[in-house]
């Protein structure tokens, strides 16, 4: 029977070293593409991914399963980024929080649902290279606050309630970061999203 994470973890404390392995196993590859999409450089998410397990491996001692193990995790992997960010003098101002709050957990919005499916030929395959690198770059633009409220819902697929407890923000907090990144998102990206429809 499949252990669950919250188990392993706490086999890890008991000494279970196989444990931990099978942990990073499930979640280095997420967690890597949650740093990646954060900082925007591979070279530099596969060292911070590093550190976030290492701090992972570190916690075990002290770890209590209170809350979900990937929120946790992820609780981790925000802190070594903005540490990071912080260290490369990249951390954003706090963006305002003055936006209408939206309490619909279920709202997701698909960037790419916006840009018909391209993914069948060699030239339709380079479009949607174009659009992945374009939706990426736009991201990057989100303040701090912003990209991690949307890409902890949006990619890695966490409720508002979990993105609340790894930023440690009220859930009404959450939305409204989540709101206006997604508003953000939708004026950077209109321009671009216009020409490729004018396109065909």
């Amino acid at each position: 029977m499949r252990q669950s994470d919250e188990d392993l973890m706490l086999s890890i404390k008991d000494g279970d070293n196989a444990a931990f392995e099978t942990l990073t196993q499930r979640h280095y590859t997420t967690t890597l593409n949650f740093i990646y999409r954060f900082v925007n450089n591979r070279v530099l998410a596969e060292d911070l991914c590093q550190e976030t397990f290492l701090r992972l491996w570190r916690s075990t001692r002290t770890y209590q399963p209170i809350a979900k193990f990937t929120t946790f995790l992820y609780h981790i992997a925000k802190n070594v980024c903005l540490k990071q960010l912080a260290k490369d003098g990249r951390l954003p101002r706090l963006s305002s929080l003055d936006e209408p709050i939206s309490h619909e957990e279920d709202c997701h919005y698909k960037l790419s649902e916006e840009i018909e499916d391209n993914r069948y030929s060699p030239e339709k395959m380079v479009i949607a290279k174009e659009v992945d690198e374009t939706i990426r770059l736009a991201i990057n633009e989100l303040s701090t606050e912003q990209r991690l409220a949307f890409v902890l819902t949006e990619f890695q697929g966490l409720s508002y309630q979990e993105v609340a407890e790894i930023t440690q923000c009220p859930i009404g907090t959450v939305a409204s970061r989540k709101n206006a990144a997604v508003r953000q998102l939708q004026r950077n990206l209109s321009q671009y999203i216009q020409d490729r429809k004018g396109g065909h």
